[in-house]
């Protein structure tokens, strides 16, 4: 091996790359704009989970403590919680609350729930969680099940429990009767991260396939020839469109199918309108990358743009964060994030099972996102070959 040819061969690399600053800027600043963002997502501080409180309870008189109010006693141990923001509501209100997110769950102490505890010595809760997530409703339950425990250890002295030994080294037993309004107990975190993986994985392959396309006909000569033709530029972005759109599409009933029918992914919704929320990603997905690849000169400078145009998108889009538990001074970008469009909407109608008239507003800005992206590519197209 001759030492001297590799180091021309390196030297011959290193000069073609510092050659293009657009490449070199790429290199490093992406990096460090996707490190950036990642840092302040992840050290910003979870926003606390709303959870509704219905107490009926009337309390009982205590053989040793007068009176007691065993509904009461639970809810403070709960209002303590670093994690939890207790919301006080009435009955009427717990399932609209349910519906439109507004809690996460609500906890029902009826009338005579210390007077039950009194004489059976069992502590039954009525916890109704929203349930789209099921990390979540867990986390929930645990919190109630142990505030309740710890409100109940207590009542040694007050004559509630039962013949426990002195000091309460026997709390009463604690049961939660978990009801759900969407998912439910068979619901894994699978379920919940489906939606949005597959909207994630249509997006970028169909964005890099783009990119990839339209770069290549540039560099061949394409573009120049077909701009002599009659063909308008708009007509010309919408044909590439069109011919993407057709693998974009195969691609997407593959993506879902496999996700749903072979890895056994719960869902409640319309399949044909879970085909059309991810056709309609798709189609942002093909424009974003005709548009990216009119600012990069080759394959190489294709990829830099993933971590420019894809990661923001998986990290503001609600993937693994959602808008509520981001800084505020991010969730105005949050909102400008096709991905956001698409993961809030595969959610509703896969974990919900919301149908089009729930949805729609969604659909109908990833449409107008499409057709802004189709118009700034044309012109962008028209300054090239000008």
């Amino acid at each position: 091996m001759n030492g001297k040819r590799v180091l021309t061969i390196a030297r011959r690399v290193i000069r073609q790359l510092t050659r293009d600053r657009r490449t070199i800027a790429l290199l490093f600043v992406a990096p460090m704009f996707v490190l950036t963002l990642g840092a302040i997502l992840f050290r910003s501080e979870p926003a606390r989970v709303p959870l509704g409180v219905v107490n009926l309870d009337e309390g009982i008189n205590a053989p040793m403590a007068g009176s007691v109010n065993l509904g009461q006693r639970i809810l403070d141990e709960l209002a303590v919680s670093d994690t939890l923001e207790i919301v006080d509501m009435s009955l009427e209100k717990v399932e609209d609350s349910l519906r439109d997110g507004s809690v996460q769950a609500v906890i029902v102490l009826p009338a005579d729930f210390s007077a039950s505890f009194a004489a059976t010595r069992q502590a039954v809760l009525d916890l109704r969680l929203e349930g789209s997530e099921p990390t979540r409703s867990m986390a929930i339950t645990a919190q109630v099940m142990q505030a309740a425990t710890r409100a109940l250890a207590g009542l040694a002295g007050a004559g509630l429990n039962g013949g426990a030994a002195a000091g309460g080294a026997t709390p009463p037993p604690v049961t939660v009767q978990a009801s759900y309004m969407f998912g439910g107990q068979e619901y894994d975190t699978m379920d919940y991260v489906a939606p949005v993986y597959i909207a994630v994985l249509a997006m970028f392959f169909v964005f890099l396939l783009a990119c990839v396309a339209f770069l290549r006909e540039r560099s061949q000569g394409t573009m120049e020839r077909l701009a002599a033709t009659p063909a308008t530029r708009a007509e010309i972005v919408l044909g590439y469109m069109s011919g993407l759109g057709i693998f974009a599409l195969i691609q997407v009933a593959v993506i879902l199918f496999f996700t749903i029918l072979v890895l056994n992914i719960h869902y409640r919704g319309s399949l044909a309108l879970l085909f059309l929320i991810i056709a309609l990603l798709a189609l942002v997905g093909v424009n974003m990358g005709i548009l990216a690849s009119a600012f990069a000169r080759n394959e190489f400078q294709v990829l830099q743009f993933i971590p420019l145009v894809i990661l923001p998108q998986v990290f503001l889009g609600g993937t693994f964060w959602s808008i509520a538990d981001m800084p505020a001074y991010l969730r105005p970008f949050a909102y400008g994030m096709p991905l956001y469009y698409a993961n809030s909407a595969m959610r509703d109608v896969m974990l919900k099972g919301w149908g089009l008239a729930e949805i729609w507003p969604n659909l109908a800005v990833l449409v107008g996102i499409s057709a802004v992206l189709i118009v700034i590519s044309a012109a962008m197209m028209r300054r090239e070959v000008a």
